[in-house]
Formats: structure tokens, C-alpha cells, sequence
């Protein structure tokens, strides 16, 4: 397994395998993700994508194959993660070296957070908790951004607001993201690809080339939202 880095690349996989016992989970994957493009994971729940992103995350070492990452990565998970004994902007600054209250006020004042700076963890709603957290993956500035279904446990309009955040973050600070979804919509809202998983491996990639932003009467919208979907085994 390599560590170096590739020009314009933000990930590069090949060949990479991954089993739990007998129980093969990736299989011979191959995957790559350009510097600043935005890559969406769709697949059934077992299917390998929270195992991906935890391999191209550095958390999981235990594969074979190569895997090339950018160094600069960071992680928002769907549970927010934050620890209840820390105020928010020492969450968000948490591991980060040299980092103090002025780099954390900047990041959650991306997020629209500042105000809740010094609030303890379990004050926060779910969007502003899901906010917090995407303020600490933001303070590392990565070149290489991975979320684990981040919107799933927020209602309907938070998550819309949310994506939206996300959409304008990305827009601004052009890194590369990784976003593992059961959402078809969320992906076609966001990404520059959307992929389907399915069996460990990669059964389809398909360019999301519409142009932003989007909505359902974008043209070519429906057609996009009814191939993924018959890749992921639902007819409308």
C-alpha cells in the first residue's frame, strides 16, 4: 500500500480488496477521484461504502492492494461526534495542532455557527450539531473531504439546507469529496459523478454534467435520477 501522493489526484485506488474473516466485503475496486471533483457513493446498506470511505479515510489499513490518498483529508460522519465535555469550538479545533478559538470562530463562521462557539455540545439541534462538525472537518482544510451520509439523520428541510451548505463550501474552497449517500437526489443535487456500489465493487460511474443548481425540472434531471435508480434495483 502506497502513501504517495499523485499530481491532481485526490484518491487513487487499485486492485483493493477488503474481508472480515471469510466474508469478503471489497473486491479487486479500482477508483479514482480528481483534485477538486465532487464523487458521490450510492449502493444497498452492506454493500462496501462505509468500508470504502473508512479505507481512503486512513482508518482501516487492514486491505490490499494500493491506495494513494491526498494527505490533507478530512472525516464528518453522520453521528456528529462531538465530545459533551468540550465546547463547540474546542470541538472543532480538537487534534488540530497550533489551532486555537480564532481558527475555530473561522470555521463556524462558514458553517453560520459562530454564535454557538462557546454552547456545550448537548444544547445544539441536529442541524447545528451535523454544522459543528462539518466546521472541524473544515478547520484541517483539506484538499480531500469524506462524508459518510452526513445528512441522514436531519429532517427534510435541515438536510435541504444542509446540501446546500455543502454545495457552497465545496464551490469556495475546491476540494476533492467523497460523499457516501442512499440518497439518488442528494448525489444529482451535488456531485460531478455519482457511483453505484454493489457487491464490493463499482458497477456504474456516470458524469452529473448538469449545470448548477440544480433542481428536478433540470433538463436531462429525470433521465440521470431513472439510470441510477435501475442501477440500484428501483423502477418507477
Amino acid at each position: 500500500m502506497s502513501a504517495t501522493v499523485k499530481q491532481a489526484t485526490a484518491v487513487s485506488l487499485n486492485g483493493i480488496s477488503r474481508s472480515f474473516g471469510d466474508r469478503g466485503i471489497i473486491a479487486d475496486l479500482d477508483l479514482e477521484i480528481g483534485a477538486g471533483e465532487f464523487v458521490a457513493l450510492l449502493g444497498a446498506s452492506g454493500c462496501g461504502k462505509s468500508t470504502l470511505l473508512r479505507i481512503v479515510a486512513g482508518l482501516d489499513a487492514e486491505v490490499t492492494g494500493e491506495v494513494v490518498v491526498a494527505r490533507r483529508r478530512a472525516v464528518s460522519f453522520q453521528a456528529p461526534r462531538l465530545l459533551p465535555w468540550k465546547r463547540v469550538w474546542r470541538n472543532v479545533v480538537l487534534g488540530v495542532p497550533g489551532a486555537g478559538r480564532a481558527e475555530a470562530l473561522a470555521a463556524l463562521g462558514e458553517v453560520m455557527l459562530e454564535h454557538r462557539a462557546g454552547a456545550w455540545p448537548a444544547t445544539l439541534s441536529g442541524g447545528e450539531a451535523q454544522r459543528a462538525a462539518l466546521a472541524r472537518a473544515l478547520v484541517r482544510q483539506p484538499d480531500l473531504l469524506l462524508l459518510d451520509e452526513p445528512f441522514g439523520a436531519l429532517d427534510a428541510l435541515t438536510r435541504i439546507t444542509a446540501q446546500q451548505l455543502v454545495a457552497d463550501l465545496w464551490a469556495k474552497h475546491a476540494p476533492a469529496v467523497l460523499l457516501v449517500t442512499h440518497d439518488v437526489d442528494e448525489a444529482l443535487r451535488l456531485a460531478d459523478r455519482a457511483l453505484v456500489m454493489a457487491e464490493g465493487r463499482i458497477v456504474h460511474d456516470v458524469a452529473v454534467s448538469l449545470p448548477r443548481p440544480r433542481t428536478l425540472e433540470s433538463s436531462g434531471y429525470v433521465g440521470l435520477r431513472r439510470e441510477l435508480l435501475a442501477q440500484l434495483g428501483v423502477t418507477e
